[in-house]
């Protein structure tokens, strides 16, 4: 059975206050070829341990092991570091064994004791514990750690009542709020107290939600943790109050609080078992698009990786079947894995900040087909949402996965591999199983206003675009001259003297910068985003209602936003504001075409019409699913409109809640 999983973060002595001395940079490490400082040598191990990149720690420091620096601050550090990567079951165990045996108990107690459990040597553990000289926090953090242990052995009985003490552990995230008083979760719900504390990562949390969510009895009790739960609360339990940890002021006395993790516990002691009994969400599809698979190749947080729960991303890459789409749901890309990834035509970024909401995340997940990951938060965002997850389990397996190590313990929409069952065909098998799945789904319904009646202004913008030079200028003029509010827009110059007509801070701010990160032209000339799938922007309602309200936007008169490069991101907003009317914008296309070749800012890529057929044709295309998609679409003929024909305004003006006058439309289109 799995040893409890220590953070290299909490181990680093200078984060934890042990009692360490700091190494000296003076003196040389004889086992050091390089011949760089014992104490560069040493913060450089440091740095890797506390990125939880414990093999390469361990070879930094195995020259120094053979040939100890003399300095004795310098010989502190690297006996630590020995025993950390130990814990990581990382270099010569044995020996790290006889050396945590041999040394004083008054030393690193916290860390050492989970060590001598980790090695099964109780003797040192026991020597550990009735040391004198033991806090009554160390006390708690070896009742943790034991049931830590024991939890991890899968003997739940005596392990969660252990584990119960980690709100004042050492070597733990700190979960519990100062201003707040620990109350031990009782055997029967009725007596708990009404406020619960979220506690650990991302994963970890939906994980005890879902047994909170199963008891059915705190759906109106307060929260407290990292602000960015709250989304959570106010999804999952509608009817409760979330509190900020941050937030918490002394008018809010001392709470009397549970932990979340003891639900499961108790979970257990219901029904035999660790694993929730409720999911919080469910799958859902977007209308015409192919579908995309999500993809994660490193799991865990930068505090306690394992190499073991690695996959280099082009070996991950090697194993996804070239016809399939994919989303990349690693949180923290670096930039070389970007580069890596827009070369690959299979793979999408996400837009967004894919840590800032967790809801966001669980709805860019929801639509998918599947997620093919190593252990990560996204197991349990696509399980509690019930979206089939092809889990690759590493060896040194999570006791929230049982004592068999399968995800579908936990999750009924998982399919568990072991890492070293892995090929690229048993990802294509899977991933015709779950495209199947994916196409029995319900295939989504656009909403309507509620009640038949229409609901806030702000959520019916309307969308003017189409080709380049067709007028769309023109289009939105005569619509703005009616009341539709644009902000700031962009002012006229010689090619366009009446003025665009269009947001400056949604052209700048949102369309060019969303196009950059699909890793095409901002301009959206010299190449274009995918056509058939793109990937969610579940946050870009509120950017885009933030954006105008900056600007002055008082959520009353109903609103507009021109851009013909929204012809290649429009399913983005139709996901945004599905009530939307959308004013595609024609023109003869060889007016287009004249003027794309005489336009300066477009000429200056091609004054030849054959360069921008291709182009057109490509607009079109888009434009032509757009006008199938279901949504609200009008067609304003700027050729008509320009000869006097402002009648087919009506219609859009209707929509938008806005009354026609043909003076004003007159008066719009006049050349002067």
């Amino acid at each position: 059975a799995a040893a409890p999983e220590m953070s290299a973060r909490q181990s680093d002595p200078a984060r934890r206050g042990t009692a360490v001395p700091p190494a000296a940079n003076a003196t040389k490490s004889r086992g050091n070829p390089r011949g760089i400082t014992a104490g560069e040598l040493l913060k450089q191990a440091q740095t890797l341990f506390n990125d939880g990149r414990i093999s390469e720690c361990y070879d930094k420091i195995k020259p120094a092991l053979a040939k100890p620096p003399k300095d004795p601050a310098q010989r502190s550090q690297l006996t630590y570091l020995q025993l950390g990567c130990a814990l990581y079951y990382t270099g010569d165990l044995q020996a790290a064994t006889r050396l945590n045996a041999s040394l004083p108990t008054n030393i690193w107690r916290p860390m050492r004791y989970r060590l001598s459990l980790r090695m099964r040597d109780p003797a040192t553990a026991k020597r550990l514990r009735l040391d004198p000289g033991v806090t009554d926090q160390e006390r708690d953090d070896f009742r943790t750690t034991a049931g830590l242990y024991q939890i991890w052995s899968h003997r739940f009985h005596t392990g969660f009542p252990l584990y119960a003490y980690r709100h004042r552990a050492i070597l733990f995230p700190k979960v519990l709020p100062n201003q707040a008083e620990h109350v031990f979760l009782p055997k029967d719900p009725r007596q708990d107290e009404d406020t619960i504390v979220l506690e650990q990562g991302l994963g970890d949390v939906l994980y005890y939600l879902g047994h909170i969510k199963a008891e059915g009895a705190h759906e109106k009790s307060r929260f407290i943790g990292l602000g960015k739960y709250a989304p959570l609360i106010e999804r999952y339990f509608p009817q409760a109050e979330y509190l900020p940890v941050d937030a918490l002021r002394p008018a809010h006395g001392t709470p009397r609080v549970h932990l979340a993790a003891d639900f499961v516990g108790r979970g257990f002691a219901r029904n035999g078992d660790p694993f929730p009994r409720a999911t919080l969400d469910s799958p859902t599809r977007i209308a015409g698009e192919p579908p995309v698979w999500g993809i994660c190749w490193r799991g865990g947080s930068g505090q306690n990786r394992r190499e073991e729960r690695h996959i280099p991303l082009q070996m991950f890459l090697d194993l996804l079947p070239r016809d399939g789409r994919y989303l990349a749901l690693q949180f923290d890309l670096s930039d070389q894995e970007k580069q890596i990834l827009q070369a690959d035509a299979r793979v999408m970024l996400p837009l967004g900040d894919i840590t800032a909401n967790p809801v966001h995340t669980i709805d860019m997940i929801r639509p998918l087909a599947g997620v093919i990951s190593v252990d990560s938060a996204n197991w349990h965002m696509a399980g509690m949402a019930q979206v089939p997850f092809l889990a690759i389990m590493n060896k040194t397996h999570h006791w929230f996965w049982g004592a068999d190590a399968r995800a579908e313990n936990a999750y009924d929409s998982a399919t568990t591999i072991a890492k070293p069952d892995l090929n690229a065909g048993v990802v294509q098998d899977w991933m015709q199983e779950t495209r199947k799945s994916w196409q029995a789904r319900e295939k989504p319904k656009r909403p309507k206003w509620r009640n038949g009646k229409p609901g806030p202004v702000e959520d019916r913008p309307v969308f003017v675009l189409g080709l380049p030079r067709s007028a769309t200028s023109m289009t939105t003029r005569c619509l703005h001259m009616h009341g539709l509010w644009l902000g700031e827009t962009i002012a006229g110059n010689a090619e366009n003297p009446a003025g665009y007509f269009e947001s400056r801070s949604l052209r700048e701010g949102l369309v060019k910068p969303v196009l950059r990160d699909l890793g095409v032209d901002p301009l959206g000339v010299r190449s274009f985003p995918p056509w058939d799938a793109l990937p969610s922007f579940p946050g870009l309602k509120q950017v885009m209602l933030s954006a105008i309200e900056k600007e002055g936007y008082d959520f009353r008169s109903p609103w507009g936003f021109k851009d013909p490069k929204l012809t290649l991101i429009w399913p983005l907003l139709d996901r945004a504001f599905p009530n939307a009317v959308w004013v595609i914008v024609t023109r003869a296309r060889d007016k287009v075409l004249n003027s794309l070749c005489r336009t300066s800012f477009m000429a200056r890529h091609s004054s030849s019409p054959e360069y921008w057929l291709p182009f057109c044709a490509a607009y079109d295309h888009r434009l032509d699913l757009l006008r199938g998609s279901g949504a609200e679409v009008h067609e304003i003929d700027s050729d008509a409109l320009s000869d006097g024909d402002v009648g087919q305004l009506r219609p859009v003006l209707k929509d938008a809640g806005l009354k026609f006058d043909p003076r004003k439309a007159r008066q719009a289109i006049k050349r002067d």
